[in-house]
């Protein structure tokens, strides 16, 4: 089984800058703007998916997704790029199955 995993976002410490760097209401106003985008993109991608049989379950910093019909990450590839998701927004792990 292929699961698919799309990063919502991070813990503040990630996603802004080190102590380095003050953090003031500029930077700040950026970081909502590049999140604000970023979340737009993974919203498309979430409704693509979707709209073609992914389920999927909430993660702490992610959604992950998966499909009972797509067992390799060769399949999920190709049906990645016939809907027209770039796979550097995405990341696949092949899952092997549990027997009982």
């Amino acid at each position: 089984m292929i699961n698919l995993s799309l990063h919502l976002y991070g813990k503040p410490e990630w996603e802004l800058p080190g102590e380095d760097e003050a953090i003031d209401g500029d930077l700040l106003k950026a970081h909502g703007d590049d999140l604000r985008e970023h979340l737009h993109k993974v919203a498309d991608i979430v409704e693509k998916l979707k709209k073609n049989g992914w389920d999927y379950e909430l993660a702490l910093y992610s959604l992950e997704f998966f499909k009972e019909s797509i067992a390799t990450k060769a399949e999920a590839k190709k049906e990645l790029k016939r809907l027209k998701i770039n796979l550097k927004q995405v990341n696949l792990e092949e899952l092997e199955e549990e027997e009982d």
